[in-house]
């Protein structure tokens, strides 16, 4: 399709069109639309409307809406596109973005798709989806250009001109007769070499490439360190399987985020798009954590409970809990929002844990004088006494240096112990904090009051 996609059509200039039935002027629309752009608007549109637009997409431009589409729309389209179109659209794809679209799809629909597709992309989709889901044998693509060392660079030329799905040509894979990867070509330099040269003479033999049962997050980091649009994928005999390039692992990355986003707030990450699963799917997901937090949180009440005379004594002090407690809830979260993300960017590991504690720490400690100053300040506008300000002073600092310890320390150990430390940071922590933040504070309290 040519790229001059200006003018986007809106969700009213395609319902009226629909609706004044102008289904030419509505596919000549379409034509200068870009299949992202199209996806876009048919997750605008109600099902009627967006099933009348995705049919009138021809058949390569509707197999590529159909790889963008939203969780929703794809799901209705699943539903009520007949399965023969269904299973045409998923010839047209890459087959590692077919495969990635029917393993969302319940076993007896995608077997079904598949058994209708045409028997070598069928097979290609079968054999990608026997490896295990997150690995990168479910990500890569076959559809990839293998070098012979002996060619010249006239006859990989002609090869090339030859073929019709490779997935990318940027870099060009050199292999020997077992199909072991042995060397790579950049195309440009192919291009800017002499006809008469060898494949061998001009190719790397320096490869980075990766086994099929990689990780896939750990295949997003390797791509993002070396900067690669492409990185091959071989099995344990080093023979080269296919490639994976940018496009899925920017997929991964979006997929890897949403998951940790997702953990962050205490709750398990869903296995499928957020409409494709049902609201029993979703309790599940939360419930566990739900609770968890919920037993945590009663630490807070057994703190208050044993202090309860001190309160008794000194109402004002209750004044000031949820201060204390937010406080360090806060400092936490910031703190541990920042840890992760170090963590993932492998700046921040066990061997220098001292010294990402020994930062937090200061930077804790500073914002904690400063808390401490305008809580002895607002704790004595209310005319709670200078006891009880001297208390909320002094422990707003120790509350935001302790709750920094936590939220530096947890994530780093976690991760040494192979814990994804988005499992028990964010609410956890926080939770953690809160009980030991107002352990912290009726202690300071107690002897405060009785030297006082």
């Amino acid at each position: 399709m040519e790229e001059q996609f200006v003018n986007l059509p809106t969700q009213e200039l395609i319902e009226n069109l629909i609706e004044e039935k102008q289904f030419d002027q509505l596919r000549q629309l379409l034509t200068n639309t870009h299949p992202a752009d199209i996806a876009d608007l048919l997750d605008e549109l109600d099902p009627e409307h967006a099933l009348v637009t995705f049919s009138l997409l021809p058949i390569e431009a509707a197999s590529e809406v159909l790889d963008e589409t939203g969780s929703l729309v794809r799901q209705q389209l699943v539903e009520q596109v007949d399965d023969e179109k269904l299973a045409d659209l998923l010839d047209e794809l890459p087959m590692d973005d077919a495969a990635e679209f029917l393993q969302d799809l319940p076993d007896t629909i995608s077997d079904r798709l598949i058994d209708l597709m045409e028997p070598e992309e069928a097979e290609e989709v079968r054999e990608l989806l026997r490896y295990e889901e997150e690995t990168a044998g479910r990500l890569m693509t076959r559809d990839v250009a293998a070098l012979r060392r002996h060619w010249t660079v006239a006859e990989t030329l002609e090869y090339l001109r030859s073929l019709e799905d490779a997935e990318t040509l940027h870099y060009l894979y050199v292999v020997d007769r077992n199909d072991a990867l042995i060397g790579v070509v950049p195309l440009r330099k192919l291009i800017l070499s002499k006809a008469d040269a060898t494949i061998e003479s001009i190719m790397a033999r320096d490869i980075v490439a990766v086994p099929v049962t990689i990780d896939q997050e750990d295949l997003a980091d390797m791509v993002s360190r070396y900067d690669y649009y492409a990185i091959p994928i071989v099995d344990h005999q080093n023979r080269l399987l296919g490639v994976v390039t940018v496009d899925d692992v920017l997929d991964v990355i979006e997929e890897e985020v949403t998951e940790d986003i997702q953990r962050l707030g205490g709750s398990e990450p869903l296995d499928q798009p957020y409409f494709a699963v049902s609201v029993l799917q979703i309790i599940r997901k939360r419930i566990g954590w739900l609770l968890l937090l919920f037993v945590a949180s009663t630490l807070s009440g057994e703190v208050i409970r044993l202090f309860q005379h001190e309160l008794d004594v000194v109402v004002a002090l209750g004044f000031f809990i949820t201060l204390i407690t937010g406080t360090g809830g806060n400092a936490g979260s910031q703190t541990v929002a920042t840890i992760i993300r170090a963590i993932t960017l492998d700046e921040v590991r066990l061997s220098n844990l001292g010294a990402a504690w020994r930062r937090e720490v200061s930077v804790g400690l500073i914002l904690g004088l400063v808390m401490g100053a305008v809580g002895i300040a607002r704790a004595l506008l209310w005319h709670t006494g200078f006891d009880v300000a001297l208390v909320v002073a002094l422990t707003l600092p120790i509350v935001v240096v302790w709750s920094t310890t936590v939220a530096t320390v947890i994530p780093v150990v976690a991760d040494r112990f192979k814990i994804d430390p988005t499992v028990i940071s964010g609410p956890m922590i926080a939770t953690i904090v809160d009980a030991s933040g107002l352990l912290i504070y009726f202690l300071l309290a107690k002897m405060i009051l009785d030297v006082i």
